[in-house]
Parts: structure tokens; C-alpha cells; sequence
């Protein structure tokens, strides 16, 4: 049974090498991200957490792989220091991007 978020005609062992515009599976391959399924998995908190994902790639990253899907951040969402898997340098970065999705809701 395939739980996978991502669009269904998608294999979930596909590579995003074919899917995705060359800088953007770069970005999620330097992240150790390189199936729809790792994709899925990630998608949305542990993709916005990584580096080299702002807005604009996280939204260009949505449209592609799942299509009529488009998240948007809780209003004044706190998230707990032990709820993010990264080391704490990580929660600023988190939180800008966020806000940044809330307040230009990039396209």
C-alpha cells in the first residue's frame, strides 16, 4: 500500500534527477534526499528545515511533486526546540522561512 503524499503517478523508488529542474534535485541530493519517497517523508517541516531551502525552492519543490498540495505555516506556531531533528542552529533559519511563506505566500 503506497501512503505517499507526492503525485500518485510517481513511483515512490523514482529519482527526482528526471522530475525536478537540475538545482533543485541537487539541493535535496546535498540534503540526502534522491526519491519521491524520501520527498514525502520530508515534506513539509524536515524540507524546510535544511539548507539551501527558502521559500521559493521549498514552493517550486511543492508545485512539482505535489501538485494542488500547498502548505501553509500555523499563525504564531511555536515549535519546541526537541521537536526539530537538526542541531539548534537550525530553529532561527526554520522560523524565517516560515514567516516568509506566511507573509509573501510565494508562488
Amino acid at each position: 500500500m503506497n501512503t505517499s503524499t507526492a503525485h500518485p503517478s510517481f513511483h515512490a523508488a523514482t529519482t527526482l534527477q528526471g522530475l525536478l529542474p537540475p538545482h533543485l534535485w541537487r539541493v535535496l541530493a546535498r540534503n540526502g534526499i534522491t526519491t519521491i519517497e524520501q520527498v514525502a517523508q520530508s515534506y513539509p517541516e524536515k524540507l524546510l528545515q535544511m539548507p539551501s531551502v527558502g521559500p521559493r525552492t521549498f514552493r517550486k519543490i511543492e508545485e512539482s511533486l505535489f501538485p494542488g498540495k500547498r502548505y501553509a505555516p500555523p499563525r504564531q506556531a511555536y515549535v519546541a526546540q526537541a521537536d526539530l531533528d537538526q542541531p539548534s542552529r537550525t530553529l532561527p533559519f526554520f522560523r524565517r522561512t516560515q514567516n516568509a511563506l506566511r507573509r509573501h505566500d510565494l508562488k
